[in-house]
């Protein structure tokens, strides 16, 4: 019953993820839920000032977009700001043996998009 559970799951067809990269950045920041309007902030003043930084936003999270795992490798660091405790960065780094970074926030308040930007400049020179 869990493989005909799974094979149901496995059978749902998901969009492909679409990724914001006008630059060919080498940083991309993998996003999902309530994050997209700080991430969203944050990376236009990151290209604003200049940096060149990659956004997408995750809809679907089980199954992952099939084009994931490709869209991850095409990239040096991937950044996933989360309002938890980094579930997904722990998923993505499971499926797909990518080092995502980690940036968490549990204090119930959403992520400032200035904060967000001076953190995702820490990763891109880091």
């Amino acid at each position: 019953m869990v493989r005909t559970r799974q094979a149901k799951i496995d059978g749902i067809d998901i969009p492909d993820v679409e990724v914001d990269d006008p630059h060919e950045a080498r940083t991309l920041v993998l996003g999902w839920g309530s994050t997209y309007g700080p991430i969203t902030a944050a990376v236009r003043r990151l290209r604003a000032a200049g940096e060149s930084i990659a956004q997408a936003h995750l809809r679907h999270v089980n199954p992952f977009p099939r084009n994931l795992g490709t869209v991850l490798q095409r990239y040096d660091k991937v950044v996933i700001p989360e309002m938890n405790l980094g579930q997904l960065a722990m998923l993505i780094r499971a499926k797909y043996l990518v080092d995502a970074h980690s940036y968490n926030q549990v204090n119930g308040m959403p992520f400032k998009a200035e904060q967000l930007a001076a953190a995702l400049k820490e990763a891109i020179d880091g």
